[in-house]
């Protein structure tokens, strides 16, 4: 199939027209540096069609698969201001932004290789194939260019928004699928109605996903955040993300559909917090979703809905669901979180909850605003007084016992004095630098940190922490353990050089990164093939001075002793040279037959005669 022969949107054969019959797109365009050109080709068979999206770690193409003749998405990493495009496209890596971009690389490669694992979630498309080419890394996703954005989809609707009936048909699978996302330790950060695809099927895909330092003030690379969608710590240098960030985005494309307007932006709402579902909205969503709204949109992410599971129950209108309806739409997350587990609690209050919606629900009884506010302010005052005097009981049966506290070294040598022991807070220190062993030893980072490792090649001391995807500054406590991975050196690989030219082995070694490397002669070569070959490779693991064989996996730390043996030169065997004897003279008269006449080497006659 020749390239010129298709849009460079859909990817479908077009002829000589210079509009797409299909999809309407314009040809003739040209898509300028630092973008790939049109009709490039990545990992060997990818076409590289028009341009649909990008933002600091990246952009987005649409593409063609030369060997499968069919569409395809094409996700380049091209982290801003770390890399500038080349000669033939290569991605060349800016002056002193190594590191930089070796790290934006890496954790581009890791999360679409764990989007490429998640199979049979209909909201999640499909990863085809994860590649490095060009100096960077490229990710192939299934095409879904056919579709339209979310936010499309609802312009396209006359009202502008949708009933509840339709919201939860089209975003229940988006809320299953982020809960897939969190189990796999991705947070998505931006979903929003232009995130968000309704494919032909009338079926919601996530789209849009970039590495986490796109998704919050505090990361390394230019931020981009969809206004009114994007959570309160996402504005924050040291924000913390998880599955609650998401919970509030998925909340506020939830409130956009319902109410068909934008939400006004988490930051405006911290200083003055004004969104409200107008009333005649009130009287058509179930109260239920209300609720789920109310829980999940507040500001702070300790009082917000923090789990799809908790936002799933509100919306399935579960009995804890209706509790919280009782209790006026409570903010307070950890009393909801506390009758979600009380089951008894729950169903004695079942009938409260339906009384309530009865009486005070717009969608079972008009309500003028100014009494359902004063009936809200009465429940909090209420609850605001039923906890004083809890607390106060407390005190009284407390006052004769000291508080016990405890304190707790964390990670930044800091301590963190608590009242409660199974309870501490720590700040997150930068671990580079730290032995793996040690932390994962360290009582303290065992009760509020889940650690996985990822060793990789590195010429720091074999076991050294090099990285970390928690940054440094996270507060993280024993009551809700954060998970955390280390990137851990795994010193370098002694290659097998038995047989192999001494010098060469040797320059071999510290060109890879080896600092103390020596060459002893062991033996004498017993053939010319041996001569200055290596024997064998031996290293010193510490300061004892004592030597040890390489191990198992041949790797070791670039600054431990090594010493290659290997064979001196051939010499061939050398050969005497023997005097053959002289002949026997005889002589008349005094010589018999017994003696021996040796020429001494001179002129003289004077024979010496040895007896």
């Amino acid at each position: 199939m020749e390239k010129e022969k298709l849009c460079l949107r859909c990817m479908r054969k077009i002829g000589d027209n210079n509009v797409c019959p299909y999809c309407k797109d314009e040809s003739g365009e040209v898509q300028k540096a630092p973008y790939l050109p049109l009709k490039a080709v990545v990992g060997g068979k990818y076409l590289v069609g028009k341009r649909v999206s990008t933002n600091g770690g990246g952009s987005t193409y649409y593409g063609f698969d030369l060997e499968k003749k069919q569409a395809v998405m094409i996700r380049e990493c091209f982290p801003e201001g770390e890399v500038t495009r080349g000669d033939d496209n290569y991605c060349l890596v800016n002056v002193g932004r190594a590191a930089a971009f070796i790290d934006a690389k890496a954790k581009f490669t890791k999360l679409w290789n764990t989007l490429k694992n998640i199979t049979e979630c209909s909201a999640i498309v499909p990863v085809l194939d994860v590649f490095e080419d060009l100096g960077t890394a490229y990710a192939i996703s299934e095409y879904t260019g056919e579709g339209e954005t979310l936010r499309e989809y609802l312009l396209k609707n006359e009202q502008g928004y949708i009933l509840w009936e339709e919201a939860r048909v089209l975003l229940m699978p988006v809320l299953s699928a982020l809960g897939v996302l969190h189990e796999n330790g991705i947070i998505h950060g931006a979903i929003s109605p232009n995130s968000l695809i309704v494919d032909k099927d009338g079926k919601v895909k996530i789209t849009e996903y970039s590495i986490d330092d796109v998704r919050f003030k505090g990361g390394k690379l230019p931020l981009e955040l969809s206004e009114g969608y994007a959570a309160i710590e996402q504005y924050a240098e040291d924000g913390d993300l998880g599955p609650w960030t998401d919970v509030y985005g998925f909340a506020t494309v939830l409130y956009r559909v319902l109410v068909g307007s934008t939400p006004m932006s988490s930051v405006s709402r911290a200083t003055n917090d004004k969104l409200m579902i107008p009333g005649k909205f009130a009287e058509i969503i179930p109260a239920y979703v209300i609720n789920a709204l109310v829980n999940a949109l507040q500001i702070l992410p300790e009082d917000r809905t923090d789990n799809v599971e908790l936002l799933r129950d509100d919306l399935s209108a579960s009995p804890s669901a209706a509790v919280s309806a009782a209790e006026g739409y409570s903010s307070m997350a950890a009393v909801r979180r506390t009758v979600r587990d009380d089951e008894d609690v729950a169903e004695e209050q079942i009938d409260e909850a339906e009384d309530f919606e009865e009486e005070y629900i717009p969608e079972k009884k008009s309500v003028k605003k100014s009494t359902l506010i004063t009936f809200v302010v009465s429940v909090l005052v209420c609850l605001a007084i039923l906890i004083a005097v809890i607390i106060g009981i407390g005190a009284m049966g407390d006052e004769d016992e000291e508080p016990t506290s405890t304190t707790e070294e964390n990670v930044s040598g800091e301590i963190t004095e608590s009242t409660d022991d199974d309870f501490i807070n720590v700040n997150l220190p930068d671990f580079r630098g730290m032995d793996i062993e040690e932390v994962k030893a360290s009582e303290t980072y065992k009760k509020v940190l889940i650690i996985s490792t990822v060793y990789e090649d590195s010429d720091k001391e074999k076991g050294t922490v090099i990285g970390q995807d928690l940054p440094e500054g996270t507060v993280v406590s024993s009551i809700n353990k954060r998970s955390i991975t280390l990137k851990v050196s795994d010193g370098l690989l002694v290659p097998d050089l038995v047989g192999e030219d001494a010098a060469k082995s040797l320059k071999s070694l510290t060109d890879k990164g080896f600092k103390y490397v020596e060459t002893v002669v062991s033996s004498v070569a017993s053939t010319p093939e041996q001569s200055n070959k290596v024997s064998s490779i031996v290293y010193y693991p510490d300061d004892t001075g004592n030597w040890e064989d390489l191990p198992d996996d041949r790797r070791i730390s670039a600054t431990q002793k090594i010493v290659i043996y290997c064979y001196g030169e051939y010499t061939p065997p050398t050969t005497e040279e023997t005097v053959p004897p002289a002949p026997v003279t005889t002589t008349e008269g005094n010589v018999s037959d017994d003696d021996i006449l040796v020429d001494d080497g001179s002129d003289n006659t004077d024979d010496i005669i040895i007896q």
